[in-house]
C-alpha cells in the first residue's frame, strides 16, 4: 500500500508540471479601449488583453497544456482580430499557437519569433 502511495505521488508531481502554466503580472499599459496585461509565467512571458476599465488578474493562465521548456520558435500569421486601437496577430508554430499585439492600424507580420 505504501509504494502505491508514493507511486501516485510521484507521478501527480510529475505530471503537475506538465499543468502549472500560471504567470504572474508583470506590468499593464492601456492602449485606446483595452489594457495589455504583461504575464511572466515556466513557459516564458505573454500577454492577456482586456478593457481598459478593468483591473488586471495579479495571475493568468497562458493557456498552454505543455512542460515548460525555453526555446525561440518561427510562428506563421494564422488570423488576426482587432479590438478597438488593437490588433492580436496569432501565431502558429511547432510548439503552439502564440499572440503578438499591434496597433489596429498597422499590419500583422507574416512571421514572428517567440520564446516558450
Amino acid at each position: 500500500m505504501f509504494n502505491k502511495t508514493v507511486l501516485a505521488l510521484i507521478i501527480m508531481v510529475f505530471c503537475s508540471h506538465a499543468f502549472s502554466a500560471t504567470g504572474f503580472l508583470k506590468g499593464d499599459r492601456v492602449s485606446g479601449m483595452n489594457k495589455i496585461c504583461y504575464y511572466n509565467g515556466p513557459s516564458g512571458d505573454f500577454t492577456k488583453t482586456i478593457s481598459s476599465v478593468s483591473i488586471c488578474p495579479q495571475s493568468a493562465s497562458d493557456g498552454k497544456m505543455s512542460a515548460p521548456t525555453s526555446s525561440n520558435v518561427n510562428g506563421f500569421l494564422s488570423r488576426e482580430t482587432t479590438n478597438g486601437l488593437n490588433k492580436t496577430c496569432y501565431y502558429n508554430s511547432t510548439r503552439g499557437t502564440f499572440t503578438k499585439t499591434v496597433g489596429s492600424v498597422n499590419l500583422c507580420p507574416q512571421s514572428a519569433k517567440h520564446s516558450f
